[in-house]
């Protein structure tokens, strides 16, 4: 589908305020970002040069992790947007309060709470590599935000959801603190973690300890299942087929596990 159209039917279907910003920033012009000299990979706002070098010292590193982690070479060369205040940061990805986001295959970092870390970086190449594999519009339609989210904090190591250790989300998740995981994504109406009644930390640090749980399972399904999700296959059917059984099987049998 042409991506005004998409647009198009998004402004349309979310006649809100959220919808308009969303389709304004994916189309918002990065003429201002300024190449980084010894890193033509980053790219920044007057005032963020500093924050560009931090950023461009861990970028081979980071790179390496996501490729290793997902099994797979990112498509389309990489580019790094460090923005220089948290408004416009927000003009590009709409969510305020965020670190990083990716948005159209844009990866855009802002200085408000970021923490130069290789592994903060990590998470947000975790969301541009499955968007250069599947296109925006196929990663957020087809799979769960919960898979998603889950597979970026995993692979980064927890960044994103700090403020949880694994042991506080397994006691909330003993308390029936948790979220449930759907089979599929929604592109206009994604769930987040107050889909659940739960905050973003522990949202991601409980779909990460889910996807832990995949790998740990075994490793080779899991690559099977990532490969699978890369190629743009269905989820539910591709989750079946490769551990054989359903994933509501095997969500119970991790709840169960969290619980002892």
């Amino acid at each position: 589908m042409n991506q005004i159209i998409i647009l198009i039917c998004l402004v349309l279907s979310l006649s809100s305020c959220t919808a308009v910003k969303a389709v304004a920033a994916m189309n918002k012009s990065t003429d201002r970002f300024i190449t980084l000299e010894k890193d033509k990979r980053v790219v920044y706002e007057a005032g963020a040069e500093k924050f560009a070098e931090i950023i461009a010292e861990k970028l081979d590193a980071a790179i390496e992790s996501v490729e290793r982690g997902q099994y797979k070479k990112f498509t389309k060369p990489v580019t790094i947007h460090t923005c220089n205040s948290v408004e416009s940061f927000t003009a590009y990805c709409v969510e305020r309060r965020a670190a990083g986001c990716v948005l159209n295959e844009r990866l855009f970092l802002a200085p408000k709470n970021f923490q130069p870390r290789k592994e903060a970086l990590i998470h947000e190449l975790s969301h541009l590599h499955m968007e250069q594999q599947l296109g925006m519009l196929v990663w957020h339609s087809r799979y769960p935000s919960w898979f998603q989210e889950g597979l970026a904090t995993y692979i980064s190591h927890g960044e994103g959801a700090s403020k949880v250790t694994p042991d506080e989300a397994r006691r909330a998740i003993a308390l029936g603190l948790f979220f449930t995981p759907d089979l599929s994504g929604n592109l206009l109406f994604a769930k987040t973690a107050s889909s659940y009644g739960l905050k973003p930390n522990m949202f991601y640090r409980q779909a990460s300890l889910f996807i832990e749980y995949f790998h740990d399972v075994d490793a080779m399904k899991f690559k099977a299942l990532l490969l699978s999700v890369e190629e743009g296959k269905d989820f539910e059917k591709s989750f079946s087929s490769i551990y054989g059984a359903s994933l509501d099987e095997i969500w119970k049998k991790f709840i169960q596990q969290q619980k002892t």
